[in-house]
């Protein structure tokens, strides 16, 4: 799933003024200082989209709440039960 224009736009920000010659693409992997908003997990859902779950912290963090707020399903099948 490609990212809305709104948020692609809000990554060209954050990648301009964090300067990503410096930083590693994608960081901070680390959970969050405070619980994500649903809005704010689906942002960083997008930013680590090649993130696994399971070694992701912060995409970890943004699944939980997306699944907490009725946003995504968890597949049943999924042996890792990560919801």
């Amino acid at each position: 799933m490609a990212a809305s224009p709104e948020i692609a736009a809000l990554i060209a920000t954050d990648d301009d003024l964090l300067g990503r010659a410096v930083l590693p693409l994608a960081w901070p992997h680390e959970a969050p200082d405070r619980p994500f908003t649903p809005d704010a997990a689906a942002y960083a859902m997008q930013r680590h989209a090649s993130c696994g779950v399971d070694t992701c912290a912060r995409k970890r963090a943004a699944h939980r709440v997306l699944v907490e707020a009725g946003r995504i399903v968890p597949d049943p099948r999924n042996s890792k039960n990560l919801g």
